[in-house]
This record gives C-alpha cells, sequence and structure tokens, in this order.
C-alpha cells in the first residue's frame, strides 16, 4: 500500500482526507510544517498533499526545502488550497508541484487526481529503471555507474573500482553462438551478485565487460582477497556452462584503481583500472592486478634514463641476483616468464626468439620523459594490435618495449617487428618519432 503524507492544520480536514483515501493509502498526518518536514527526515512517502496556508510556515516555504533534499525532490506533491488564487497556483507549478486541490475536498475529483499522479510517478520511476539498467543482465549500466561516481557529495568518498572482463569471450560465442554467450553473461551477473556486497555497486558497462564500485574503507588485501574468491567461483561455474569445452577455456581478468588517490570522478578511475585490466591480459589473463602497483612495473626513467641494447638486457634478465637500475617489481616477473620460455623451448625443441622494441627521436635519438611517455602510450597500442594470441609484451627501459615470440623463427620475428614498425609508423604520424628493434634467441645472450 503505498504512502500519502498530509500536511494540513485542519483536524476536519484531516479526517475528512482519510475517509476518502484511507481505504487505499496508508495515510501519515502532520499538522504545520515543523512537524512535515520531521516526519520526512524518517519516512520518504509515495505522495505529499502540501496545505499552502500552514499556521508556522506557507506550503512554498516546506516545497522550497522539499526540492533542496535529494531524496525527496522526486516525491510527487499536490498542494491543497481553499482560495481560487491563480498567482499561487502558477508558482506551486513553477516550483514543480503536480497539481492542485481544492477545499473542501471533492472525493472523486481527489481519488482521480492522486490516482492519476501516483500511476504517471510509476511510469516514470519504470522508465528510468530502464534508462538505467542493462537490458540483458538487469545490472546498472554504464550511465549509472558515471552518475554514481560523478556525485559531488561522494568526490570525497574511499572506495575502490574494478574492471572485469570475461577473458576469451569471443570464443563461447563464436562456438556455441550467441544465445550460449547471452547465458554466461547473465551467470556472470548473478554470481556476481551474489558475491558482492550490498554497499557495493554493480554495473554491466557493455560486451562482456564489467565494472564493480566497492563503497568505503577497505585494505587492498581485503579487495584482492574479494577478487580472487569471485574469480575462482566464476570461471568453475561459466566453464561448467560451456561444457568444460576443451576448445574453449573461459578466465576472468580484472583491474582495480583506488578512490580517490587514482581519481575521483568515473572518467579517472575507470583509465586507471584499464590500464591495471590491460597489464592483466599481457601478462596470463586469469588475474587481478592493481593501478598503482602497475607504476612499480615500469622502469625507474628518473634515476635510470640510459636506454640499453638486447645483449645487456639478455644479460640483466639471465643474472641470478636483482640489481638496481633496470626494473622494480616487473623485473622478477619477466624473469620469471623469459626462464619458463627458455626452459620450454629447450625441452620441447622449438624456437622461441624475443624482441627489443625501442622509440626513439628522429632526430635527436634517445627521448626525454615526457616524449618517452607518449611514444610508448602509441607503441602499446601497436602491439596490441600487431601480436598473436599468446604473445608476451612487457615494458622495459626508457621508451622500450620486450616481446616474447613462442614457437616462432628468427624470420617470423623479423616479420612481426616489422608489423609492429609498420602499425608504429602509422599511428605516430607527424609526431617525428620512430621504432628501431633488434631481434635475438631466447636463451641466447646478443644472438
Amino acid at each position: 500500500m503505498k504512502h500519502i503524507l498530509m500536511a494540513d492544520g485542519s483536524d476536519h480536514n484531516l479526517k475528512c482526507a482519510r475517509e476518502i483515501l484511507g481505504s487505499s493509502y496508508e495515510m501519515i498526518p502532520a499538522q504545520s510544517g515543523k512537524e512535515t518536514l520531521l516526519l520526512l527526515k524518517k519516512v520518504i512517502p509515495d505522495l505529499i498533499l502540501l496545505d499552502v496556508a500552514l499556521a508556522d510556515m506557507s506550503g512554498y516555504d516546506v516545497m522550497e526545502r522539499i526540492k533542496e533534499d535529494d531524496q525527496l525532490r522526486e516525491v510527487p506533491v499536490i498542494f491543497l488550497t481553499a482560495e481560487a488564487d491563480r498567482e499561487g497556483e502558477i508558482r506551486g507549478l513553477k516550483m514543480g508541484a503536480m497539481d492542485f486541490i481544492r477545499k473542501p475536498f471533492d472525493a472523486e475529483i481527489m481519488r482521480s487526481r492522486i490516482e492519476k499522479i501516483l500511476k504517471m510517478t510509476d511510469q516514470k520511476k519504470e522508465l528510468q529503471d530502464i534508462a538505467l539498467k542493462d537490458g540483458l543482465t538487469d545490472l546498472l549500466n554504464r550511465r549509472s555507474m558515471e552518475r554514481l561516481l560523478n556525485q559531488t557529495d561522494a568526490a570525497r568518498e574511499e572506495g575502490f573500482f574494478m574492471l572485469l572482463d570475461l577473458d576469451n569471450f569471443k570464443e563461447v560465442n563464436d562456438k556455441f553462438g550467441h544465445v550460449v554467450g547471452d547465458k554466461v553473461l547473465i551467470r556472470f551477473a548473478r554470481i556476481l551478485e551474489e558475491l558482492v556486497g550490498d554497499d557495493s555497486s554493480l554495473c554491466r558497462l557493455g560486451g562482456d565487460e564489467f565494472a564493480i564500485y566497492f563503497r568505503g574503507s577497505y585494505e587492498k588485501d581485503e579487495i584482492t582477497n574479494i577478487v580472487q574468491r569471485m574469480i575462482r567461483e566464476i570461471e568453475f561455474e561459466i566453464n561448467e556452462l560451456v561444457l568444460d569445452s576443451e576448445e574453449v577455456s573461459i578466465s576472468i581478468s580484472a583491474g582495480v584503481s583506488q578512490k580517490p588517490e587514482d581519481g575521483t570522478g568515473f572518467a579517472e578511475l575507470y583509465a586507471a583500472a584499464d590500464k591495471a585490466l590491460y597489464f592483466v591480459k599481457q601478462n596470463g589473463k586469469g588475474n587481478c592486478h592493481f593501478y598503482r602497483d602497475t607504476a612499480n612495473e615500469l622502469i625507474d626513467v628518473e634515476n635510470e634514463p640510459k636506454q640499453v641494447d638486447l645483449g645487456q638486457l639478455q644479460k640483466m634478465i639471465q643474472e641470478e641476483e636483482y640489481q638496481r637500475g633496470v626494473y622494480k617489481v616487473g623485473y622478477n616477473r619477466f624473469k620469471w616468464m623469459y626462464g619458463f620460455v627458455s626452459q620450454y623451448r629447450e625441452k620441447k625443441s622449438q624456437d622461441a626468439h624475443i624482441i627489443l622494441l625501442t622509440v626513439q627521436d628522429e632526430e635527436d635519438g634517445e627521448l626525454e620523459k615526457d616524449r618517452a611517455e607518449e611514444g610508448i602510450e602509441l607503441l602499446e597500442k601497436a602491439i596490441s594490435q600487431s601480436l598473436r594470441w599468446g604473445d608476451i609484451a612487457t615494458k622495459c627501459g626508457n621508451g622500450q618495449y620486450i616481446v616474447l615470440l613462442l614457437n616462432a623463427s628468427y624470420e617470423n620475428g623479423t616479420m612481426v617487428a616489422e608489423r609492429i614498425r609498420s602499425k608504429y609508423k602509422e599511428l605516430s604520424a607527424g609526431r617525428k618519432l620512430i621504432l628501431n628493434y633488434e631481434v635475438g634467441n631466447v636463451g641466447k645472450s646478443g644472438e
């Protein structure tokens, strides 16, 4: 049953309204403006009947207070008046009132106007829900998440923003069809709803990309544990849905940004989480990564701005102990991957090659820090558009990238490097940047 709050200083009017409406609505009476505002702090009614001439303050003053409150401003208001006041009605309608009802009350007119306005309000809410929800999964959509994170009063709020992506989802659609693909997305959404708490907001941004906003103060380890549990449970459920096909294996990759450290609005948090997600995609998939950790995977270009050649790079990778000057966290991660590829190559008698890509100024050679950042962004795009699935790419020196190619000959490596250089030339047109490369055999320095 819908609730109607009626503010009127007359006991007689309150009684009459209860007799007319009481069988269809729950009536909440108030006899002053102050009492009305106090009640509205405790309950949000479906409709407010507001006398224009309350004893302690005018109904128009109460209306102004209602419209200032974010939680109340959408509640429909009908003014009650005993006077035929054209100017007053114009004022009330401009303030946002839905209608005026004259006293003494005509039962049929009162019931029909209230019923009509409540029906219109329900339709409006339904349309708003449709506009703010994803049609397939019934989760919030991108517009909703943008609105949530861009709220002015939430700018100082703490939280974590997470992007989740279904790895190899295209293969599901290609092999099983879009009907099964839609079922996978719906199952994914339902599992996320079960795992995500009430204080968090969940949305589908589009395609197989989802987002979660964890509102409040969390420790980084807490978020990590939540995400890893989600990844394990979702991967099990989703792969069961595609019948554990040997041809299709779905995993979940996640990138995480922190509010307000990495940004306060949607655009900033999304961009940071997207970079962290890209890092996961480029380093094996099926894992999560924090944007702030991604910075630690990069070269300390301020302390060590010099570029290295391929022989120096491979020598440092093969050393057992960490040496300052090139890698931070990323060094150990890449060293492990390089070692794995080297062992795999020996056991399987398969060829593997490494490409060192270096961005330089067309005239001056090595780039300054700002130019190097611009160059590496373009190089990342060129690499992502040129590599095969399963190739590994990792940032290294100032304006440099390493690519590991499995089961690839020297000729294959050169072909890939040329493809990347061609794409880079296209992307960097007009910027006076050039891309050089060296190709070597994995495990053999300088070859």
